[in-house]
């Protein structure tokens, strides 16, 4: 039986890698250094061109985050925000698109369900 087969699955370490995490992904799956894998990446990189920068863009967005990697020591999520108060600008920095998305939102359909838009819409028919 192959030591590869069972639970095992393919992820991205962000946490251990440099640009996306894919070949440190890669180093863990096969249980290789990944100075080797980064290695090899640059290497098929100068020898095939674009379809080894190619293959890296689609295990990117293929792969999804190594779960494990996400939790800190102390078992929380780890997060990109230190303190409360980034948090805290992050959401009021959202609920402000929000609220401009909504009132573009609002004077469009006041203008679709408007007598001007209809006249509009009668005189592009003739």
């Amino acid at each position: 039986m192959s030591r590869f087969s069972g639970d095992r699955k393919l992820y991205r370490n962000r946490a251990k890698g440099i640009v996306g995490g894919v070949c440190a992904g890669l180093a863990d799956y096969f249980e290789v250094d990944r100075k080797l894998v980064r290695i090899l990446f640059v290497v098929a990189l100068f020898m095939t061109m674009q379809v080894a920068l190619i293959a890296y863009i689609i295990a990117y967005f293929a792969l999804d985050n190594d779960p494990n990697s996400l939790m800190g020591e102390d078992g929380r999520l780890k997060s990109r925000f230190d303190s409360s108060y980034e948090r805290k600008s992050v959401l009021n920095s959202v609920q402000d698109r929000f609220e401009t998305v909504e009132q573009r939102i609002r004077r469009l359909e006041a203008y679709v369900t408007s007598k001007r838009f209809q006249l509009r819409d009668e005189i592009d028919r003739l």
